[in-house]
């Protein structure tokens, strides 16, 4: 009869973990299915190359809605590549932070050019490309902070 009761103690011990363990990597699922498993993985490699800003009053004029996430890719990142229809975040010539999707790109001189709305921007001003753009309901704000705390502070590959 004690092995029987041993026995139940064990399943009930693993049943419990598994239940840790599933409820532990929902934040985690959450991320891969927002951002995407490439960029999920590469934050982890490269933290300071991955930001997550909020959008307060839609004042980055992309289409969100108020407090909307905005997850950004910084051109720091060892392969930044902005492509045609990509939205940038970048400083327009009155130092304002903007954000524009791409229209079309253009080099001259081996010089990268951006047209965006009748306007001209060069690689120096971009700041970063949008990854995604993420409702702010409470599930996506608890994944967002579990993540970010995940790549910046729990993250052993970015520790000096």
């Amino acid at each position: 009869m004690e092995e029987v009761d041993e026995m139940k103690k064990i399943i009930k011990n693993i049943i419990k973990i598994c239940i840790f363990i599933s409820l532990a990597s929902l934040p985690f699922i959450t991320m891969t299915q927002l951002i995407g498993m490439s960029a999920f993985l590469d934050s982890f490699e490269n933290p300071d190359c991955y930001v997550c800003m909020q959008d307060q009053e839609n004042s980055l004029g992309i289409g969100t809605n108020n407090r909307d996430y905005i997850i950004i890719q910084r051109s720091s990142h060892p392969e930044f590549e902005v492509e045609d229809t990509d939205f940038v975040l970048y400083y327009d010539f009155n130092g304002e932070l903007t954000c524009n999707r791409i229209d079309s790109i253009s080099t001259i001189n081996a010089i990268d050019r951006y047209e965006i709305t009748d306007q001209l921007i060069y690689p120096q001003q971009i700041v970063g490309k949008v990854i995604n753009v993420v409702d702010d309901i409470i599930w996506n704000s608890i994944s967002i902070t579990i993540w970010d705390t995940s790549i910046n502070s729990l993250n052993l590959r970015a520790l000096p």
